[in-house]
């Protein structure tokens, strides 16, 4: 009697995700927006995205504005930066208004939130929110007011609501994360580690990384002809 092998599909590999980003960096809120358009590829594989807070230097000294400035190539305009990132923003349903930003804010009480609800699962809508209190709306994500605020509207437990509250709540975390990460090496924002394996360092696109998606995952598929390398 001849027997019928049946293959059982695998089940998709899980995706650990290690997001090093700053609240007040344009290209980390296109990042975030990129990569979870990129996820799509994946279809139901399960994932992990783990937030990693890296405050802007320059915090509270300099204006928004001056902060771009220094991040530009020589002789770039600020405002053909603006126009560009405005654009890309558009295709993933992003408003900046960069007339309502003033001074570049300290991010890290913003970040020691997030840090309290990841505890709960809910850190990636709170991200989007605190993205968006800054970039589209004008908002001192500095300020505890402003960030009790979006912690209400995202109808974070009372319980992270009520630790937020307390100063030294996460505190430390946050500042041993940074230092980790500034020991690394790691110095721009948004970057990417993908499984622990596959680093994406700076601002890239969409097709960036489903690239590095694949080589994470399928590491024992064949490089494409001149295809650059992303570790």
């Amino acid at each position: 009697m001849e027997t019928q092998l049946i293959q059982i599909p695998r089940s998709p590999a899980p995706v650990e995700l290690d997001l090093i980003a700053d609240l007040a960096c344009p290209w980390s809120y296109l990042g975030k927006r990129s990569l979870e358009r990129a996820l799509t590829s994946l279809y139901s594989a399960p994932t992990v995205l783990r937030w990693h807070g890296l405050p802007l230097a320059g915090a509270s000294t300099l204006s928004w504005h001056e902060h771009l400035s220094t991040r530009l190539p020589r002789r770039t305009r600020i405002e053909t930066t603006q126009d560009a990132l405005q654009q890309a923003g558009h295709e993933f349903g992003i408003r900046f208004d960069f007339a309502r930003l003033a001074k570049l804010p300290d991010t890290h009480d913003a970040h020691r939130l997030i840090a309290l609800a990841a505890r709960s699962g809910r850190q990636s809508e709170l991200i989007d929110a605190l993205f968006s209190a800054f970039f589209e709306q004008g908002q001192d994500i500095a300020e505890h007011a402003v960030l009790a605020r979006v912690a209400e509207q995202c109808q974070l437990a009372d319980e992270t609501q009520r630790a937020f509250a307390d100063p030294a709540a996460a505190r430390d975390d946050i500042l041993a994360e940074e230092r980790r990460m500034r020991g690394l090496g790691i110095a721009d924002v948004p970057s990417v580690l993908i499984n622990g394996r596959v680093l994406v360092p700076g601002p890239a696109d969409v097709a960036t990384y489903v690239r590095a998606l694949e080589q994470a995952l399928f590491p024992e598929l064949p490089e494409e002809p001149n295809r650059r390398q992303l570790h």
